[in-house]
């Protein structure tokens, strides 16, 4: 049997080796993509320069999204369990994953569940439910997904392509009535490559245009929306087969055939986790680890991908807890910094999005050919108390990528520096500003105080 100092020195040993990855490529991307130079004066109500006077500067929020899905919103019996869980939510997240599955949307035909006080279905909290929160909270929402054929209402048409593609236009038309314009993106598509394992679907899947179709559709209605694919379990798996991906080859043949896609969205899922039942189950489990969690492997994949010329979205993280321990709670933690520092570290990469919150509360598929909610796959314990990996991720954009400066104005009350994209405040002589620091614009700033 493997025991936990040796199982964890073959799941850090891709990190270690390639450790020049991460100190090397990934910090100096960070440097250069992720921050920008700001230039801010501040003068007086005459507009005089304020000379020589202590500035604070410091940063609100991240231009840059990291998330995860919001599917536990008020979905526990209790209160507090379900205070707990927004708490939490808004503590670590910048943006949020709202369900749209059409067969939990609208179980019964012609009564959407768009209102906040709809029937409950577990875990599938109503979208006006989650953007009201969203929205009090300055978190942004992102619509999953309009075509999910996996997932669809059994009062459908399912053989027929012409009430299929007409029920399917219907759809689009209603949701984007609600919700164009509101969210962060649209997820116009998921899964496709996964379609050969559904055990239902309906004639839609046997479009060879599929692709096409539902973009053209969804920038119908969603026009001014940035429109997303979502596909792929590993994003690791891409940097091994490379160009000769089924989804990278779905992507470019989509692309190259005119599909209006903005943005290219890439899953990452482990759900072995802490299910091995045998000393020999854990080691297999163990030696597989290299692929998935393996630095080089993730930045070819996201490298590979930034051919086809479209920003990059890590739609969905798992990474489970390999047992039962501290020091297995310790793991999760370095193996999520490793994978955010390389997401992060990427250019193309635009938002992060982890998966399930909590341990204990994910999907559980009917034919249990995978083990989602068992996995410990959570940022968060069954009880909603924070894990070792909710606080690292806390620390990498709190404190690690996160700007927070003393500064003195000079003679003509200017200041300077280099930080993180996104929303600031600079307190002088106990006055308050706002200022933004963004990607692509001028960045120089007077402030009146």
């Amino acid at each position: 049997m493997l025991d936990r100092k040796a199982a964890r020195e073959l799941w850090m040993k891709d990190t270690i080796e390639h450790r020049d990855l991460l100190e090397g490529r990934a910090k100096d991307s960070i440097e250069k993509h992720r921050k920008g130079w700001c230039k801010l004066r501040f003068v007086d109500e005459l507009g005089n320069p304020i000379k020589g006077k202590k500035v604070k500067v410091n940063q609100q929020a991240h231009d840059f999204k990291y998330g995860a899905n919001i599917f536990m919103l008020d979905e526990f019996n209790d209160d507090e369990m379900n205070a707990k869980y927004r708490e939490n939510f808004k503590k670590y997240f910048n943006l949020a994953t709202v369900p749209f599955f059409w067969g939990d949307l609208e179980p019964e035909q012609g009564k959407p569940r768009f209102d906040k006080n709809s029937p409950k279905i577990y875990r599938r909290p109503a979208p006006e439910l989650c953007l009201e929160y969203c929205e009090e909270n300055g978190i942004e929402a992102k619509l999953h997904c309009l075509v999910y054929d996996k997932f669809t209402p059994d009062w459908l048409p399912k053989k027929d392509m012409a009430a299929m593609e007409k029920a399917y236009e219907e759809r689009f038309r209603q949701i984007s009535e609600r919700y164009a314009g509101r969210l962060y993106e649209v997820e116009v598509i998921n899964e496709l490559t996964q379609e050969c394992r559904w055990t239902t679907q309906s004639v839609i899947c046997d479009k060879h245009d599929v692709v096409e179709w539902a973009f053209d559709l969804a920038r119908k209605y969603f026009p001014n929306d940035t429109l997303l694919f979502n596909d792929a379990n590993y994003l690791a798996a891409i940097g091994v087969e490379d160009f000769r991906h089924p989804y990278y080859m779905l992507l470019e043949n989509s692309i190259l055939k005119g599909a209006d896609i903005d943005k290219i969205g890439v899953q990452h899922h482990d759900f072995r986790g802490s299910r091995a039942k045998t000393d020999e189950q854990y080691e297999e489990m163990v030696m597989k680890g290299s692929l998935l969690f393996n630095p080089k492997n993730l930045f070819k994949g996201l490298d590979t991908l930034e051919t086809l010329g479209l920003p990059l979205e890590i739609t969905e993280i798992t990474i489970p807890t390999f047992g039962f321990t501290e020091e297995d709670e310790e793991l999760q933690a370095d193996l999520l910094e490793m994978f955010y520092t390389v997401c992060f570290g990427h250019p193309a990469v635009e938002t992060i999005i982890y998966w399930n919150v909590p341990d204990g509360y994910a999907f559980v598929e009917p034919d249990a050919s995978r083990d989602e909610n068992n996995c410990k796959g959570g940022l968060l314990r069954h009880d909603l108390t924070p894990k070792k990996s909710a606080e690292r991720l806390w620390e990498l954009f709190n404190k690690r990528w996160h700007t927070d400066l003393e500064l003195t104005t000079d003679e003509n009350g200017y200041v300077e520096f280099r930080g993180f994209y996104g929303e600031y405040t600079a307190e002088i002589d106990g006055a308050v500003a706002e200022f933004g620091l963004h990607k692509y614009e001028d960045n120089c700033t007077e402030v009146e105080i």
